[in-house]
C-alpha cells in the first residue's frame, strides 16, 4: 500500500473551465523526502511506497520542476496498490521462476511499474519519451536490489505512442517472453494524444493480453473521445474505484481492457 491515503495527497481545488471536471495537479505525497538543494532548479523529491508483501518500500525520485513526466501522479499509487492485491486482474498467476511480463506506458517516474515488478513479481518494461528515460533508469537503480530479491526486474525503453517503428522495436525485444499485461496510470489528459495512445493499445493489447489502467477524470471531452474510441476495439470494465478525494468529485478508477473477440473467431 502507498505510504499515504489518496485523501491526504491533494489540495482542494476545482477548475472553472466548462470543459473540465477536477483538474488535479500531480500527487506530491506527504511522505516525500526533499534533497537539500534549495538553489537547484531540479531539486529532487524521493517518494516511498510500502507494499505489504515487500520487506522494504519502493523509492522513486521525482523532479517536479522538469515537467509532467518527472512528477508523481495520483493514479500511480492506486494502480500499484490495487493490482498486486487483485490476482483476478492478472492474465495468469506468476509462477516460481516465471514472472509476468509487463509493459508500462507513459511510465513517468516509474513508481507503478517498479512496484508491480517487485510485488507480482514481473519483468517490467518501463517506457516513456526520451527525456524521461534518465530519471527512469535512476529509479530502476534505486530499486534494483529489492526487485532482484523479489524475483522481478525492470528495464527502460523509449516509446512514442503511435510510432509503428518504436512499437515494433519494443515487441521484437520481447520475443522470448511476450507481454502478458500492459499497464498505465494517468495517461489520458491531452486530447491530441488520444489517437496515438489508442494505436499503441491496438498494437500491444491482443489475444489474451489485457490492459489495466488507473485513471482520474479531468477533461470531459478528452475522456469522451478516449473511451468512445477504446470501446469500439476493447471490452472495458471498471474493476476498482477509490473514493473521491476530499474536495473533489472523483477519485482514481481502475479499468481493465481486453480485445473484442472477432465474429467467427474464438
Amino acid at each position: 500500500m502507498a505510504a499515504t491515503t489518496a485523501a491526504d495527497a491533494f489540495p482542494s481545488t476545482v477548475s472553472s473551465d466548462s470543459d473540465s471536471d477536477d483538474l488535479l495537479l500531480p500527487n506530491l505525497l506527504p511522505s516525500t523526502t526533499t534533497a537539500p538543494a534549495p538553489s537547484s532548479p531540479s531539486r529532487e523529491q524521493l517518494h516511498h511506497f510500502q507494499i505489504p508483501s515487500l520487506p522494504s518500500p519502493i523509492t522513486v525520485r521525482a523532479l517536479p520542476s522538469r515537467g509532467l513526466s518527472f512528477q508523481l501522479w495520483p493514479s500511480a499509487s492506486t494502480l500499484l496498490r490495487v493490482l498486486p492485491a487483485t490476482p483476478c486482474l492478472l492474465p495468469r498467476p506468476p509462477a516460481l521462476g516465471s514472472p509476468l511480463s509487463v509493459l508500462e506506458l507513459g511510465s513517468g517516474t516509474g513508481a507503478a511499474g517498479l512496484a508491480l515488478a517487485a510485488a507480482l513479481p514481473a519483468r517490467t518494461v518501463l517506457s516513456d519519451l526520451p527525456d524521461a528515460l534518465p530519471n527512469l533508469r535512476h529509479n530502476v537503480e534505486l530499486n534494483e536490489h529489492l526487485l532482484g530479491s523479489a524475483g522481478g526486474a525492470a528495464s527502460v525503453v523509449p516509446l512514442r505512442w503511435g510510432d509503428a517503428s518504436a512499437m515494433a522495436d519494443v515487441a521484437v525485444a520481447q520475443t522470448a517472453s511476450p507481454f502478458d499485461l500492459v499497464v498505465a496510470s494517468d495517461v489520458v489528459y491531452y486530447e491530441e494524444l488520444v489517437d496515438p495512445l489508442i494505436e499503441t493499445l491496438r498494437f500491444f493489447v491482443k489475444g489474451e493480453v489485457a490492459f489495466v489502467m488507473a485513471h482520474m477524470r479531468r477533461w470531459k471531452r478528452t475522456d469522451k473521445k478516449f473511451f468512445g474510441r477504446a470501446r469500439k476495439l476493447f471490452d472495458v470494465e471498471v474493476v476498482h474505484e477509490d473514493p473521491p478525494l476530499e474536495g473533489w468529485r472523483h477519485g482514481p478508477v481502475v479499468y481493465r481492457f481486453t480485445a473484442k473477440k472477432q465474429h467467427g473467431k474464438k
